[in-house]
């Protein structure tokens, strides 16, 4: 029996858990991709769509989730939801090839709605993928997704017009 708990022991220190792992793809693809999407316009829009997928579901999952809840992680992981939702037609603008909008007459009143995202856009960014962690279950897995596509969308684009 002593020496099937060393063997049991010595397996815990050579497992690795999933959640590990698809952390270390996460990292892994948030360093690779971008340089692979701004070489092409239907990937930046795959990413998007994707990510707009992802924020959706996130959204469906938040609203469905009948658990107990925490009110903090729910009230932090419900403005991290609100942060992405507006965030995509931004998103969208940017990778667009519609420049004929600055010279709309409402220019000036989309150019003040894009402005934190040129001006902050990766520290919002950074705190949507921070408060998306709050969420709980699978809304947590499809807020985190949601907003890591969008960081790599923002590193894929150059530079951002406004």
């Amino acid at each position: 029996m002593d020496s099937a708990n060393q063997i049991v022991a010595q397996k815990r220190w050579f497992s690795v858990r999933p959640k590990f792992l698809a952390g270390c793809a996460a990292a892994v693809s948030v360093l690779f991709l971008p340089d692979i999407i701004a070489l092409s316009y239907a990937l930046k829009l795959t990413t998007l769509g994707l990510a707009t997928s992802s924020i959706l579901s996130g959204w469906f999952l938040l609203l469905m989730d009948g658990g107990p809840k925490q009110i903090w992680r729910y009230v932090l992981a419900t403005i991290a939801a609100i942060y992405l939702v507006i965030s995509l037609p931004v998103f969208l603008f940017e990778i667009s090839q519609i420049r004929w909008l600055m010279r709309h007459p409402w220019a000036h009143w989309f150019s003040m709605y894009v402005r934190p995202w040129v001006h902050l856009g990766f520290v919002l960014i950074f705190l949507s993928i921070i408060f998306s962690y709050f969420g709980q279950g699978r809304a947590r897995l499809a807020f985190v997704t949601g907003s890591l596509l969008l960081l790599v969308l923002r590193l894929a684009t150059d530079t951002w017009l406004f």
